[in-house]
């Protein structure tokens, strides 16, 4: 997936179409509004408090509500539609099939345990007969085939400075950890982390029967730390323009001869002269690395990278020690059902076969048509809030606007499916069948290099509920999984449908213009469409993003990293602005009729308080805030609400109340 794609992550409650009338009506209604907490204090709490208070998260999940968490719901639908195939006959290379027989392979826990770590020992093997740098490298290669990043990153996208051809790209990897700061930092939480993942390390090489585990562990540990120094940090990848760097293949190969990137390229199937090298200082690390560290080491880190790679695909043994890690990171008390780890994996390996089937039982045609209605409006107020603002020049207006029109609109599912007909899905052989999946994407991206880019491609699949702007595309996209309430529903009003998918419309049409998506032109080119001033004034009220939203805690002390999470934020104040401003051209909009009630201005608003609706754990919230762009929930309806005029005049919001902001401090952008 190319680097730049946004995602938001959000889910939803599915409900059935012959649901009662009563029913129907009741979901639209705003219960447990908290009175004792004043909007102007904390509008989020305001709206979820009472649900805070009573939701339970599952064990077996590390949070509960909307957002990503609704996936849960989501998945049971998933987990019926295998249970239905799997239990049938069907037509050798059908979606049912193949979704069906990669179910029962995974489901068959008797046959993958017997075989323990059977798999794998071809692979070891291998490895012990590695017998030079060029082996190591030739065995790194060979496992990025099957879809195994180890020391080599690389995928196949637009070129930034060309966007009508795909080139190849690579980036910084290598690591066991999350990112490169948790080899770092020595708060309490991560020197957890880190003990956490050193004992897994250990438990895979004892599973194996390797001896002087702990000492192994340390090895490949050592190796990672290394490579983890000259790793940019997330913030430090933000930088667009940075962290595109095209070199010729040639030059590459006098220079970094450990690392061999003609013989690189020509293993891979790839023809190219030049290529993008997204972090450099890695390869040439990673170059002086494979001179410098005793072969013995690097053999040892490719086997800890083995193990690590297909632990989730192994006998139980194995699968618990991968579990016994993560949950030191998430806080997820116990184990997924087996069901549900198939699931998932289906989803990421089969997901536009199984999407197939989703779609054909779970979308509503009419869902298309009403949230295109629903995107052009929401163009058409972005385009007003352009004419008006009072820091932008009527010849980068003019830019922004032929951009905003540009803009391909995907929605529900692709015209085009992607097919496997090439893979051959045994359901008796379930990490064959992985790895040949995996091998099977591979080559699928491998064949877009030097090809004009495929617009009806998708990089997400139509049950995932998720929805993304791709920069070097300029692409909305709104898969058929988010299609539904609470972001969306054929049988709600307007207030609810603008404040919930009309506010995710507007985040993702803004990230066309945020930090990143702003230095992009309306062809995906990374080209300056900007006059000097005009860009000088944006990044002026961007720093103002980020120094607000640094200010701002969670779990007492923890502050939200203000440059990481900049784009999400213009997006999400943005995106609100524009709902907004799409929602008072529609008849309710131009009302005052209240329902229940409330005012259509203060269910629009209550609507975008609910579908960030979310109770998780505090592992994961804590590293949440370490790595993701999106900032936590809560800050995500009062951050971009303290810089909204509207909202003050809805819920009348006074000085005095906790996130009123004077006039000339909120901040506008878009």
């Amino acid at each position: 997936m190319k680097k730049l794609i946004y995602l938001v992550l959000v889910s939803f409650f599915f409900n059935a179409c012959s649901q009662p009338e009563s029913t129907k009506q009741n979901k639209f209604e705003f219960e447990g509004i908290d009175l004792s907490i004043k909007p102007g204090d904390n509008f989020f709490e305001h709206v979820n408090k009472k649900w805070l208070d009573s939701a339970v998260i599952a064990d077996d999940q590390v949070g509960v509500g909307s957002y990503r968490f609704l996936n849960i719901p989501q998945k049971k639908l998933l987990e019926d539609i295998l249970t239905e195939v799997s239990s049938g006959s069907h037509k050798k290379g059908s979606p049912e099939q193949m979704v069906g027989d990669f179910y029962s392979s995974g489901m068959d826990t008797v046959r993958i345990n017997k075989r323990g770590f059977e798999p794998v020992e071809p692979l070891l093997e291998k490895i012990n007969s590695i017998g030079s740098v060029s082996d190591v490298m030739q065995f790194v290669i060979d496992e990025f085939k099957s879809g195994n990043w180890s020391l080599i990153g690389m995928w196949v996208s637009p070129d930034d400075e060309n966007s009508d051809v795909n080139m190849l790209h690579f980036s910084q990897t290598g690591l066991g950890l999350p990112d490169r700061d948790y080899y770092f930092k020595t708060d309490e939480s991560t020197l957890e982390i880190q003990s956490a993942y050193k004992s897994y390390l250990t438990k895979l090489f004892e599973l194996t029967g390797y001896e002087n585990a702990e000492a192994s562990t340390m090895t490949a540990y050592g190796i990672e730390k290394q490579l983890a120094e000259v790793h940019k940090t997330r913030i430090e990848r933000r930088d667009v323009k940075a962290n595109y760097n095209k070199l010729a293949v040639t030059n590459l190969n006098k220079k970094q001869g450990n690392i061999g990137w003609v013989n690189l390229l020509k293993s891979f199937g790839a023809d190219a002269d030049s290529v993008d090298v997204s972090q450099p200082l890695y390869y040439e690390k990673l170059n002086d690395l494979l001179g410098a560290i005793p072969l013995e080491n690097w053999k040892t880190y490719l086997r800890a990278n083995v193990l690590t790679n297909y632990a989730d695909i192994l006998s139980e043994p194995f699968e618990t020690a991968a579990f016994d890690y993560s949950k030191v990171i998430s806080g997820q008390a116990i184990q997924k059902s087996r069901a549900q780890l198939m699931v998932q994996k289906v989803d990421a390996q089969l997901g536009f076969s199984l999407g197939k089937l989703y779609v054909k039982r779970h979308f509503n045609e009419a869902s298309k048509k009403r949230v295109l209605d629903l995107v052009n409006n929401l163009q058409k107020a972005f385009e007003h809030r352009i004419d008006k603002l009072d820091w932008m020049s009527d010849s980068t207006k003019l830019k922004a606007k032929e951009k905003l029109y540009t803009i391909t609109k995907k929605i529900g599912y692709p015209d085009v499916w992607r097919e496997y007909g090439e893979v051959r899905i045994d359901k008796e052989k379930y990490f064959e069948n992985v790895v040949a999946l995996r091998q099977n994407d591979f080559q699928f991206n491998l064949k877009k290099l030097n090809e004009a880019p495929d617009k009806t491609e998708w990089h997400t699949t139509p049950s995932t509920v998720t929805a993304y702007y791709n920069p070097s595309m300029n692409e909305i996209v709104f898969p058929a999984g988010i299609l539904q309430f609470p972001y969306f529903d054929l049988d709600a009003d307007d207030a609810i449908n603008y404040g919930g998918i009309g506010m995710v419309i507007g985040h993702e049409l803004t990230h066309a213009f945020d930090d990143q998506g702003a230095q992009f032109d309306k062809d995906g080119n990374v080209k300056n469409w900007w006059t000097a001033e005009d860009y000088t004034k944006f990044k002026a009220k961007t720093q103002l993003i980020i120094d607000r939203y640094s200010s701002f805690t969670v779990l007492d002390s923890l502050h939200l990293k203000g440059a990481l999470t900049v784009g999400e934020n213009t997006a999400d104040n943005g995106g609100i602005s524009i709902a907004y401003d799409a929602f008072k051209m529609t008849e309710q909009g131009q009302d005052t009729t209240r329902i229940n009630g409330y005012t259509p201005d203060q269910r629009f608003f209550m609507s975008i308080a609910r579908i960030w609706r979310v109770k998780t754990r505090d592992e994961y919230l804590r590293n949440y805030v370490k790595n993701d762009p999106h900032s936590p929930p809560v800050w995500r309806v009062n951050g971009p609400l303290m810089n909204f005029t509207p909202f003050y005049e809805s819920f009348k919001v006074q000085p005095g109340d906790q996130n009123y902001k004077a006039e000339e401090d909120r901040i506008k952008i878009w």
